[in-house]
């Protein structure tokens, strides 16, 4: 059984449902998953490493390694919310190290590794969150990298963990939402100018309220696994 995550609050941003669902997540539960203060990271497919303010925000001391194909043009702009940055440029199917993190962590990375399975039990970790896009996301992102994901797939990537939790981000009123202000002026118009609009924003707070209701079409879903975390 999965469970269902809706934000305390969301800060109208111009961003999609998803990210700002998936940022939320952290914001309110990383210091339930990870007590202690002072952790390392390795982030898989980091992108701009945006991540480390979310830890800063937290009061997280962070010792940050970031793993991508490429470095994002942003990357070094959030060098200042960790006490150490690491970028490694490298595929992950590539990336070796003896390193031992506290924590393994990827958004919206997995679905464009070719053995996503691989990614997630070649490091040495004792705790592990990845944010992956569920299968009704085919709709709202089409074809972007390689799968989509459902419970019983991340059940099988990670049968091998401690104990896992799955949540799921978004409802019936965010996709559509995404669908209509993103997607389709995204594919069809090749506008963005309706993401960007303030009717965007009041009806995405809208959203947000009524996805408690229909908690169904998740945008994505959080994985959290242990083995054996203190």
């Amino acid at each position: 059984m999965t469970k269902f995550f809706s934000p305390k609050k969301i800060f109208p941003e111009k961003k999609s449902p998803g990210r700002i669902y998936s940022d939320r997540f952290l914001y309110e539960n990383l210091e339930k998953i990870i007590p202690k203060k002072e952790i390392s990271v390795l982030d898989i497919g980091c992108g701009s490493g945006y991540i480390r303010k979310i830890f800063f925000d937290l009061k997280y001391k962070l010792f940050y390694t970031g793993v991508d194909i490429k470095k994002h043009n942003d990357f070094d702009n959030f060098n200042n919310y960790s006490l150490e940055n690491n970028f490694i440029k490298s595929k992950i199917e590539d990336f070796q190290t003896n390193k031992k993190f506290d924590l393994i962590f990827s958004i919206c990375a997995l679905e464009h590794i070719k053995d996503d399975k691989l990614a997630v039990s070649k490091f040495s970790s004792d705790l592990q969150i990845h944010i992956v896009p569920s299968f009704w996301s085919f709709f709202l992102y089409l074809n972007h990298g390689y799968r989509r994901y459902n419970p019983a797939k991340l059940k099988k990537i990670f049968k091998q963990s401690g104990s896992l939790e799955i949540c799921r981000l978004g409802g019936f009123f965010s996709f559509i939402l995404h669908l209509f202000f993103i997607t389709i002026p995204e594919r069809i118009f090749k506008s963005r100018e309706i993401f960007k609009s303030e009717i965007y924003l009041k009806i995405l707070n809208i959203s947000h309220k009524l996805d408690r209701s229909i908690p169904i079409f998740p945008c994505s879903y959080v994985v959290v696994t242990k083995y054996n975390y203190d």
